[in-house]
């Protein structure tokens, strides 16, 4: 298990009584813990928001031809999804009246 630093911070009642509410409806073990998997998740946010700013960037670069491509072989694929999704749907029912 990798080594732990250990921080003091202050802030306001208000935000402890927050945190200390939060972390007994998520059942966080620690208010470490809690910290934890906040860090975590703005971690997670804040590198996705650089990837899909990667990922604009890229189709900004492309020719207008390729964007074109691209955008089309996605609507593609997004119908297809939302196809398979709804045949999926469907068939649910089916499936308890069937046995």
């Amino acid at each position: 298990m990798p080594r732990k630093k250990r921080i003091t911070v202050s802030i306001s009642q208000r935000s402890a009584r927050f945190l200390r509410t939060f972390r007994a409806k998520t059942h966080a073990p620690s208010m470490s813990s809690l910290f934890e998997t906040i860090v975590a998740d703005l971690q997670n946010r804040l590198e996705m928001e650089q990837l899909e700013k990667k990922f604009a960037a890229h189709y900004d670069r492309l020719a207008g031809s390729s964007a074109q491509e691209d955008y089309v072989w996605g609507a593609l694929g997004e119908s297809t999804l939302a196809t398979q999704a709804d045949e999926e749907v469907h068939q649910r029912p089916l499936e308890g009246v069937m046995r």
